[in-house]
């Protein structure tokens, strides 16, 4: 009885060894990146009036029908190389405008894009995404 029960620990962790030596090998991949590591980091994301100086201006949630036009600021930190994101204007379920903004290598990179409302009410949304159009970010506003 007593070879048996040091047979079955001796066994037991082999087999924990084992698991724990083919989760390591497939966490840390061949080009040694967490599956997990974003590409793009949005640090800032705003809806706002305006943009001047490359800093959102009249930064809200609702805006009257009268706003010509609403702006979606972002602000990428740590890029590493050039990348292309989509700017996804949505009212309701209705996509109303795609548009791709190219973003360059930097610590700190700014851009914006602007939405031409003509007093179009309702629920909008802005979502970002990558260029595998995986969701990076998304913001709401309302036109009333």
């Amino acid at each position: 009885m007593g070879r048996s029960i040091v047979l079955a620990i001796v066994l037991m962790l082999f087999t924990a060894c084992d698991t724990f030596s083919t989760a390591r090998q497939s966490t840390t991949g061949a080009a040694n990146v967490p599956a997990s590591s974003p590409i793009l980091t949005i640090s800032r994301m705003e809806i706002s009036a305006g943009v001047m100086d490359r800093t959102p201006l009249d930064i809200g949630t609702t805006y009257p029908a009268s706003q010509e036009k609403v702006y979606c600021y972002l602000e990428f930190k740590d890029v590493k190389k050039e990348t292309i994101v989509n700017v996804v204007w949505m009212l309701g379920q209705n996509v109303m405008d795609k548009i791709p903004l190219t973003i360059k290598p930097s610590p700190k990179f700014r851009t914006w894009t602007s939405k031409t409302i003509n007093g179009m009410r309702g629920e909008w949304k802005v979502d970002v995404l990558d260029d595998n159009d995986n969701l990076l970010k998304s913001a709401t506003f309302s036109v009333q």
